[in-house]
């Protein structure tokens, strides 16, 4: 379909920010091409195909007949000659090996993110990370680095001469402000720094590059700003947590004007040996001058980011269950608050923490693994 079609096809790969980098990336080229881009969270050998015919993966991945809509409507779409210029394509990856598979997309640009721990289960190493995500290289025509984020020594892994620097530096050099634009936190700029830089890349003129990149949102449970109870502003950062991006998002509430404080750290998944390190970092970072609370969920956060965020001189709290964790919030929960909420997914769902404080429940809406399916997983995962 990709070579039929004569579209352009530009990839992202890295440990953290790809979703909001994808968006943000096909977000700017929309102002002057037909753009498909990633569909829900469909980064996968399966979920990249369906993102390019715009089709869903079936809820039951070993019923043929499903499968077999899917490929007949992909078909139909090849048929009608659905004209795009650009792909746009979030890739993922869990263990090694997985970002090669990608090498058919044959991708005009490579945007790398990050190179941060991820996956440590089966990495073990941050050079293993390295080889996986630096590996779209091999097959790209141009790659494109976070140069904040991707630490130098890696560079000599890149099988490529056409490399590009991007940086948050990027967003002053066309003309605008860190606060003109709807996204919150530094490190989410970067993700508008690769939309600016890709564009570049197309030939894209300055003027429409600053109008599309004024239009980036923040992804649901990707630091996006809701509404909470008592006039509180809700940071929901639920949709996965990492260390590189939790330290970022503490970083922006240290940033705030004085109020009460409040983060809910939950646990940092799929960190292998690395866990126990990793969380007490975090406890470490928690500023007890900056922070009125914080509460953790899950396993690993229970046991060394409230022990180690407790030595530093915080007020913490642990909580069973993102219910309980709401609860707590709620008991504490000052006029003008800001709260913070960091987890991954399986054994934490802190989006259900978030959902307890919303100002108008409608808000639900904006938060991330609320279909069907996933309510079904949360509610075997906590026996409600």
């Amino acid at each position: 379909m990709l070579s039929r079609s004569k579209a352009k096809v530009v990839v992202v790969t890295g440990s953290v920010g790809k979703t909001s980098t994808t968006q943000a990336i096909a977000t700017v080229l929309e102002k002057q091409f037909r753009v498909g881009r990633t569909i829900k969270n469909y980064n996968s050998d399966l979920g990249v195909p369906c993102s390019i015919t715009s089709c869903n993966i079936p809820d039951n991945l070993k019923n043929p007949l499903a499968w077999l809509a899917v490929i007949t409507k992909g078909f139909l779409k090849l048929l009608l000659k659905q004209k795009i210029d650009i792909y746009v394509l979030e890739l993922g990856t869990d263990r090694p090996g997985e970002i090669a598979q990608f090498y058919w997309l044959k991708p005009d640009i490579a945007v790398i993110t990050a190179i941060a721990p991820e996956h440590m289960e089966y990495f073990k190493t941050i050079e293993a990370v390295a080889v996986e995500e630096l590996s779209v290289s091999d097959y790209s025509q141009l790659v494109m680095i976070n140069k904040n984020m991707v630490p130098n020594e890696y560079l000599n892994l890149i099988n490529n001469d056409e490399i590009y620097n991007y940086s948050r530096e990027d967003i002053v050099n066309v003309g605008l402000k860190a606060k003109d634009l709807n996204v919150i936190g530094d490190h989410s700029l970067d993700a508008v720094s690769a939309g600016l830089g890709v564009a570049k890349q197309l030939g894209m003129a300055i003027e429409e590059i600053k109008e599309g990149a004024l239009e980036i949102e923040a992804q649901n449970g990707r630091m996006n700003q809701l509404a909470g109870l008592k006039n509180s502003v809700l940071i929901d950062d639920t949709y996965n947590s990492s260390p590189e991006a939790t330290l970022a998002a503490l970083d922006y509430i240290y940033s705030l004007p004085k109020s009460q404080k409040i983060v809910l750290l939950g646990n940092m998944n799929e960190l292998g040996e690395t866990s126990e390190i990793e969380h007490t970092k975090i406890g470490e970072y928690c500023n007890p001058d900056k922070l009125d609370l914080v509460i953790t969920l899950g396993v690993d956060a229970n046991k060394y980011t409230a022990e180690s965020a407790r030595k530093k001189g915080c007020k913490v709290a642990q909580a069973r269950d993102p219910y309980e964790a709401g609860e707590l919030i709620k008991e504490q929960l000052e006029q003008g608050a800001v709260v913070l909420f960091k987890g991954s997914q399986n054994g934490v769902f802190a989006e259900e923490a978030v959902k307890m404080l919303l100002a108008d429940p409608d808000d639900s809406k904006y938060l991330v693994r609320q279909s069907k399916f996933w309510m079904k997983i949360k509610k075997e995962s906590f026996s409600l």
